[in-house]
């Protein structure tokens, strides 16, 4: 970790642009792509947490939970064969190209599934997948917000197979003929460059079919994601404390910096827990565990930051815009949960007769 540091510490001021991609072999060799493949979500998140304490380490953290977390999750399903991904030999192995290439810190993918009006809904998806007679595929679509998007070397699309009616991933090289891109950038955790990406009618071969229905693996994927987002907002809640540390010393001071600092602690040992479910069982959903609290600790978090006088976290610390623009609790996954849940605290005190 301390070479990535150093790495990140080493770009000028304002400098984001380039900054994921020419970090990617510091990034290696810290272990921070090792749960692309054979690693633990554990380790990646014990060394995620740190990276908020890093220049650009919030924007270099989203470029690897959307790499860890979304692509890396199909990649490892294909090159594993599990049920609904492609079992052809042709796919597993360009599965496990891209793979390695991730793993050393030599290339980039991205996602593609939310495009304009879908509304967080796969079923309001206009791109389209179409098989023809020799078994190529002929893809349309047009995704609005691939995170990683500027510099990858290829995209998974996420579209909708008509005659199945399923919505499979796909794979499409960058420099694949017909395939336009138009780069843009947040104003905060810019180092994760985003990207639009659109083709009409571009014919694919056959193994860059990779999963049949992301239906079945878009919440958890999302939940995933969410975690690792979680872990990041950690992260970044120690580094405001740590800096707001070197203040005056005072009995109130030390109360708010105190809370912060355990509220921060208890969802980053919940997020522990489940990293170690993840690592322990290949079919745990983090669904069983959702909602776990990162919504309501952000909240109030944010609530006490903003209570403290002469603090601007907006201004001080802009990349916590992040957190407020993926709100845990504006997802759809997060409503049908809680409503589930809401569900179990109705039995709450209801002893059984032995």
């Amino acid at each position: 970790m301390k070479d990535l540091k150093a790495k990140l510490n080493s770009f000028p001021p304002g400098e984001f642009r380039s900054v994921y991609k020419s970090s990617l072999p510091e990034i290696a060799k810290a272990g921070l792509f090792q749960a692309l493949n054979e690693g633990g979500f554990r380790e990646f998140h014990e060394k995620l947490v740190l990276l908020p304490s890093f220049p650009h380490g919030i924007g270099v953290g989203v470029g690897l939970m959307a790499q860890t977390n979304v692509a890396g999750k199909i990649l490892k399903l294909v090159i594993g064969s599990e049920n609904g991904a492609s079992i052809k030999e042709g796919s597993k192995k360009l599965a496990l190209e891209i793979q390695d290439r991730l793993v050393n810190g030599l290339g980039i993918l991205g996602l593609g599934v939310s495009e304009p009006g879908w509304m967080g809904k796969l079923t309001n998806l206009k791109s389209t997948a179409k098989i023809l007679p020799s078994g190529e595929i002929e893809l349309s679509f047009h995704k609005g917000f691939v995170t990683n998007g500027a510099d990858a070397e290829g995209y998974l699309i996420v579209a909708k197979d008509e005659e199945k009616n399923l919505f499979g991933v796909y794979y499409i090289p960058r420099d694949f003929p017909g395939l336009k891109l138009e780069e843009f950038h947040l104003d905060f955790a810019a180092e994760a460059t985003h990207c639009k990406i659109q083709g009409e009618k571009l014919v694919i071969p056959s193994d860059h079919h990779f999963i049949e229905d992301y239906s079945k693996l878009g919440a958890d994927i999302h939940l995933s994601e969410m975690l690792s987002a979680a872990v990041l907002f950690c992260g970044s809640i120690r580094k405001i404390v740590a800096d707001l540390s070197h203040g005056g010393e005072s009995r109130e001071r030390f109360a708010v910096l105190g809370k912060l600092w355990d509220l921060s602690g208890l969802l980053y040992g919940k997020c522990l827990e489940i990293s170690d479910k993840k690592d322990k069982d290949p079919n745990y959903k983090i669904e069983e565990d959702h909602p776990y609290g990162y919504e309501a600790i952000l909240d109030e978090c944010f609530t006490i930051l903003d209570s403290i006088p002469n603090f601007n976290r907006k201004t001080l610390y802009p990349d916590l815009a992040l957190f407020s623009s993926i709100h845990p609790a504006r997802s759809p996954v997060y409503i049908k949960n809680r409503l589930k849940q809401s569900r179990e605290w109705r039995k709450f005190g209801n002893l059984k007769e032995s």
